[in-house]
């Protein structure tokens, strides 16, 4: 049984990916709001909460958690469901390209229209939305989420819990902290550090920073 923890829209996004790609068998969700157990969202039945894969731990489950703007909610809820002994798959759209020399992790969504250029490193439990652009040797480290039309120029390095906004470019060899915000639009050229948000072109830190 295919597990996607999360009926909002990035849940949506992950079912569809997966009817594209013909493995849309036996898939339900599994969502905490307890107004949607036992509802049918198109056409997929909630089963429950974290509960539902607990006492189904005797099944073969895998799962892809789809919070698709809150990275580090993403990341400790893997870290529950491993308790369980719970699997994680990956959604990959057929119309991505992937180069056959990157790498990618375990939980990871790669939506429609992206490419992940050569000796690309994606970590556990990325997304990477539609139209996005990773030229080579790009790192996503865990729990990274880019958003549409994002561009990365080679050697870039996006930090764990990272979240890039619609069309940012990063140019190439910038490293970006753990927990930074890139704001829609923004060109990053230069490194930012941890636990900061910058927007504008170029991009620098705002005001509250």
């Amino acid at each position: 049984m295919k597990v996607i923890y999360c009926a909002g829209e990035q849940g949506k996004v992950v079912l569809d990916i997966l009817r594209a790609s013909g493995d849309s068998d036996n898939v339900v969700f599994v969502d905490d709001d307890p107004s949607l157990h036992g509802r049918l969202i198109t056409d997929v039945p909630v089963i429950g909460g974290l509960d539902a894969i607990s006492e189904r731990s005797e099944e073969t489950i895998q799962c892809l958690i789809a919070f698709g703007d809150q990275p580090d909610v993403r990341l400790d809820l893997a870290e529950d469901l491993s308790k369980f002994d719970s699997k994680f798959f990956n959604a990959i759209h057929p119309s991505s390209s992937i180069s056959g020399k990157a790498t990618l992790g375990y939980g990871v969504t790669v939506n429609g229209q992206s490419y992940i250029g050569p000796h690309c490193d994606i970590s556990n439990h990325v997304i990477v939305d539609s139209c996005v652009n990773l030229s080579h040797d790009c790192a996503l480290r865990e729990g990274a989420t880019i958003t549409p039309s994002v561009s990365l120029a080679g050697g870039v390095d996006i930090g764990r819990n990272s979240y890039i906004g619609p069309n940012a470019t990063i140019v190439e060899d910038v490293t970006i902290g753990e927990n930074v915000i890139v704001g829609a639009g923004s060109v990053v050229t230069e490194d930012v550090p941890s636990e900061t948000t910058v927007v504008g072109v170029p991009a620098s830190p705002t005001e509250t920073e």
